[in-house]
């Protein structure tokens, strides 16, 4: 358990909705075959041992039923329980089942009835409390949590689960007071007390570890694999599930072993590893005496295999699947319905890629009869799933009409219980079908309604939510950009109006604030919408936006006016361009970048040049989309001068995030941190002792320099100290992936995790809030097309109003160069503190210089956030 306590030690803990290929499905992996303890405690144990007595209680009889997913069903037998109950005056009884409604009832979407029944059921419970009443209420107060937390009342569900925790160990219940344990932290993560949640995890690990108990060991290993899991650690989660896996080998539980290996599937498939997937649902199938696990871990292994365009092992392995779901006739369950709406998913695509009609016209009539089998069942979660998927049927057989009809039912369905989930899919399917159609206004409205979805699941997506598992690229980015691209399209040759403009440019920047959310694995970032002229009546904003079949530009002036302009080419034709130009300037090439730099400037700037000049604009800030964020901008050239040579040029991830407080009202006080030496396998850097005397020469300024740069060092010096600026002078990589993004100190690697708690002290009082933090050095990761992303989240997360940093690093007395430039302008009068003007003059400087006049050695400073 060593090795597993390294890995925990060193986890992160960030919720994370890491890539699936199947969606719902991974719903049943976590759903029915990981450790229920925040539901049930142990009435599994419970009801397989009276189930091989032939003593089936009506309790365990609901509780058998909810397990399998037969929820309707269970509500009815626990409704007539607990009116037996009452009539015998069982208060115990009564207050257990009212518990097990309250979580059929959340299964059903009625949370508010849920909610109701657990007040209920702790209203029952004596005091004192005898043995049973223990976990009676330790139930109530888990699955209590458990709602809590899935309205983000993180702070109540925490509450909740620490007084079940006490209960449980009062109740002598292990299995429950481990999940509940693992439920807190949930909690801790998502009130962003990252360090409580990893003693939380590291805590049971080594009660696991100590653990008796095989059988309870097993089960626990597992559960803490599925919450690193979801957590995103799963090269951990996949130790803990070898683990469990090993034991319960050694023990011959095949049935352990079998939903242990499920899980492994699923972590191989998060982690790429298709092939390793497809043995460990192979060996699962192999390994259950359950046929319905049989069917789900061969639906897993289809997807797997489309996904791979396996077409022809696809197509034999559909008949197993298709018979063995033809021994459930008689059976009905959300989980069966689940399996027969993912098979129907399955076989559209595959029709789609194969041609066969004949197995579209199968899957029409399998969602059909899913259709009436969840209507019979009376769910309506599981009833919009399969109409929904009926009408995607109809979406890709082109029957328009048909597949409104049945998308509309669905959304209807959804939006009855509140499935943000299920409502922002059926609208995005609606807005595509009505798109098609032809209806531009009735498509916007549905897109509209999309995106709404998906801000109110903003949390959900990347704290709360297990079950919603998805590609942000393939699941979320299309849907706002898709409905730019219908909000920027003109209707009738009219123009774009003033209020769609305003809407896209909003839609545009929640897409940045989403990417940056997934990003850091949390909902981490609050917007609120800033004017232009409220920060600077001089600047204007450009936001270059990527659609597949063209570049859309919108510009916002200082006067609140917004103008939009279209450039026909086609996303696979722009993005070589802007490679090109990043190429060619990290090269050095003497003239091969003109041509690149010359047509991205003809696209974005020359078509406002007039407007620019007629408000007298002096700064161009730009929300870089995509591809952009790895250029410099500044490098833009008119055929006669660089773009730096006409404005003042910033980057921000979105006016939204802006705090327009000007450096003029601060005084300068500089912590700086550099490594000179040659450290951990990274190169010297040779002028970054004369960078760190010219810092010194400049402003009132602390050093740490080489073994005295720690991260503890840097940490106690900013708490202890009203530092205006922060320098970092040192190697670093900006990536697109979090785990590659970091500074390098002296001792250690510094994660954008770890930047934040060392700033967030400054982010409790504005006033003492970091004005500016230079990282230089630094550089984003070469072959990543996203790495951008990774500086962005580091100027955001870490917490200062405007960071300075390099696209790539220069190790050169240019940096140096370009840094005591830099302070000497900000101070200077005529810049008047103005950060964006300060590092125009720093890189004029340069250009003017014969021996940096490059590019290359100017352009990667880019200036991201408040340019005042």
């Amino acid at each position: 358990m060593s090795k597993i306590m390294r890995r925990i030690s060193s986890f992160k803990t960030n919720f994370i909705l890491f890539n699936s290929i199947f969606g719902f499905l991974l719903i049943i992996a976590y759903l029915f075959l990981g450790l229920e303890v925040a539901l049930a405690g142990n009435e599994t144990k419970a009801i397989a041992t009276n189930s091989s007595q032939n003593k089936l209680s009506i309790s365990d009889r609901g509780r058998l039923a909810y397990q399998e997913g037969r929820y309707t069903e269970a509500k009815k037998i626990w409704q007539n329980a607990y009116k037996i109950e009452q009539l015998a005056q069982n208060i115990q009884s009564q207050a257990q089942i009212l518990n097990y409604l309250a979580l059929v009832e959340h299964q059903l979407g009625n949370n508010t009835t849920a909610e109701e029944y657990l007040t209920h059921s702790l209203e029952l419970i004596p005091d004192p409390l005898q043995d049973l009443d223990w976990q009676i209420k330790a139930q109530a107060l888990n699955t209590q949590g458990k709602l809590a937390l899935e309205k983000g009342k993180a702070k109540s569900a925490l509450t909740s689960w620490q007084e079940a925790d006490l209960a449980y160990q009062q109740g002598g219940d292990k299995i429950g007071k481990l999940g509940v344990q693992i439920n807190q932290t949930q909690a801790w993560q998502s009130l962003g007390l990252y360090r409580r949640a990893q003693k939380a995890l590291e805590n049971i690990a080594i009660a696991l570890d100590r653990e008796s108990d095989l059988t309870l060991k097993i089960t626990g290993l597992r559960s803490l694999g599925i919450a690193l899991q979801i957590a995103g650690d799963l090269e951990a989660a996949e130790e803990l599930f070898e683990e469990s896996l090993g034991l319960s080998k050694e023990l011959n539980l095949d049935e352990e072993s079998s939903t242990t290996l499920f899980s492994l599937g699923n972590n191989a498939l998060a982690l790429g590893n298709e092939t390793q997937a497809i043995d460990y649902y192979q060996q699962a199938t192999a390994t259950t005496a359950r046929p319905l696990l049989k069917t789900e871990a061969r639906l897993n292994q289809l997807g797997l295999l489309i996904a791979t365009e396996q077409w022809q092992a696809a197509q034999g392995l559909l008949p197993k699947i298709q018979t063995y779901l033809a021994n459930f006739e008689d059976i009905s369950s959300r989980r069966l319905v689940y399996a027969r709406v993912n098979l129907a998913k399955h076989s559209i695509e595959l029709s789609a890629n194969t041609g066969n009609r004949n197995l579209l016209t199968h899957t029409q009539d399998l969602l059909l009869a899913t259709i009436e089998r969840a209507d019979r069942l009376e769910d309506p979660q599981s009833k919009s799933y399969a109409l929904g998927i009926l009408g995607h049927l109809y979406e890709s057989d082109r029957q328009i009409n048909l597949g409104c009809r049945y998308t509309r039912k669905a959304l209807q369905l959804a939006q009855t219980i509140n499935n943000s989930e299920l409502t922002y899919q059926w609208q995005w399917q609606l807005g595509r079908l009505l798109q098609n159609k032809g209806n531009h206004q009735g498509a916007v409205a549905s897109y509209t309604g999309a995106v709404n979805a998906l801000e109110s699941l903003r949390s959900d997506l990347v704290v709360t939510n297990a079950n919603l598992q998805f590609s942000f690229r393939e699941q979320v980015e299309p849907v706002y950009r898709e409905l730019v691209s219908l909000l920027l399209s003109p209707v009738d040759r009219q123009p774009v109006s003033q209020a769609n403009l305003l809407q896209a440019r909003n839609t545009i920047e929640s897409l940045q604030l989403a990417e940056l959310n997934n990003f850091f694995r949390e909902a981490c970032l609050d917007a609120t919408p800033t004017a232009i002229d409220q920060i600077d009546r001089q600047a204007a904003v450009i936001y270059p936006i990527i659609l597949r079949d063209r570049l859309e530009v919108i510009v916002s002036f200082p006067d609140k006016s917004l103008k939009h302009y279209t450039q026909p080419i086609a996303q696979s034709a722009l993005e070589p361009i802007i490679e090109e130009l990043r190429q060619t300037l990290q090269i050095r090439s003497r003239r091969k970048f003109y041509q690149p730099a010359q047509k991205l400037y003809s696209w974005l700037i020359a078509p406002v040049l007039q407007e620019l000049e007629q408000q007298q604009v002096e700064t161009l800030v730009f929300v870089p989309d995509g591809s952009f964020r790895n250029i410099p901008l500044a490098t833009l050239h008119d055929g006669e001068k660089y773009l730096i040579q006409q404005y003042n040029v910033a980057l921000t991830p979105g006016l939204q995030l802006l705090a327009p407080l000007p450096l003029e009202k601060v005084q300068l006080k500089t912590l700086a941190a550099g490594i000179t030496q040659q450290r951990r396998g990274f190169s010297s850097l040779e002028y970054v002792n004369q960078e760190l005397l010219n810092i010194q020469n400049q402003t009132d300024t602390f050093v740490l320099r080489d073994e005295k740069f720690t991260q503890q060092s840097l940490q106690t010096n900013i708490e202890s100290s009203d530092y205006s600026i922060v320098h970092i002078a040192t190697h670093g990589q900006f990536s697109s992936n979090l785990d590659d993004t970091f500074l390098l100190a002296w001792d250690s690697d510094i994660k954008i995790s770890d930047l934040d708690q060392i700033l967030s002290s400054r982010n409790s009082d504005r006033q003492r809030a970091i004005e500016l933090l230079i990282l230089s050095a630094c550089e984003t990761a070469r072959g990543d097309k996203r790495a951008a992303l990774g500086l962005a989240g580091i100027a955001v997360k870490a917490g200062a109003k405007t960071t300075l940093a390099t696209l790539w690093a220069v190790y050169d007395q240019s940096t140096a160069s370009t840094m005591n430039n830099f302070y000497q302008n900000i101070s200077h009068p005529q810049v008047k503190g103005n950060k964006a003007k300060a590092l125009r003059q720093a890189q004029l400087s340069l250009i003017e210089s014969p021996q940096f006049k490059h590019p290359y050695y100017w352009s990667p400073f880019i200036m991201i956030g408040n340019w005042l």
